[in-house]
């Protein structure tokens, strides 16, 4: 019993130190995390989402979607999964609005 109660502490204090290294030496980055790009946006830049629309693309500052009949700024995310067939892009808000689109209530744009 005694000689269990020995192998249990030794484990436990592995454990213990393990742990504790974990923390001396932090895991390296994985190689797809550290290819992301980060975005810093200012607070009066923010959107309903808390994500500052990126800058306006060369096609033009608003993208709408043929589909759904709703129109974007070019940096919101759904922007990113609007089928490119169905991209629309325009330079101002109201040749949107006079197009027939109605603005994402995610962006507001």
């Amino acid at each position: 019993m005694k000689r269990l109660q020995k192998v249990y502490l030794q484990l436990f204090l592995v454990l213990c130190v393990a742990v504790s290294l974990t923390s001396v030496f932090p895991t390296p980055a994985l190689s797809h995390q550290a290819a992301i790009p980060v975005q810093i946006a200012h607070l009066d830049e923010c959107t309903a989402d808390g994500i500052a629309p990126a800058i306006p693309q060369s096609e033009g500052a608003y993208v709408a979607n043929s589909s759904t009949g709703k129109f974007h700024y070019a940096g919101c995310r759904y922007v990113k999964m609007m089928s490119p067939g169905h991209k629309v892009f325009y330079d101002s808000r109201d040749e949107a609005v006079d197009a027939g689109y109605v603005a994402c209530k995610v962006c507001r744009p």
